[in-house]
């Protein structure tokens, strides 16, 4: 599933200090092929975003997704929209 984007729900942002609820982050496969499919011991669906300072793995309820706008699809980390 490439070319998706998620952001930071405003009501999670106490959760997440590295993470901006403004910006929109690349999702990065957690296995060639999943994005959005990982589930943690408690059955939370996860999610892997690629921030400037690495990976970060997050519940995906905690994130707001979208297409990746065609024209940044490997240049849109820390792009604001």
């Amino acid at each position: 599933m490439a070319g998706v984007q998620a952001r930071l729900r405003s009501e999670h942002q106490r959760k997440y200090p590295d993470l901006t609820a403004s910006i929109w982050y690349e999702v990065a496969p957690i296995f060639p092929g999943v994005t959005q499919r990982m589930v943690n011991m408690a059955g939370e669906r996860l999610t892997r975003l690629a921030t400037p300072r690495g990976y970060l793995i997050l519940r995906a309820d905690h994130l707001e997704f979208r297409p990746a706008p065609k024209e940044s699809h490997s240049a849109s980390a820390g792009s604001s929209a």
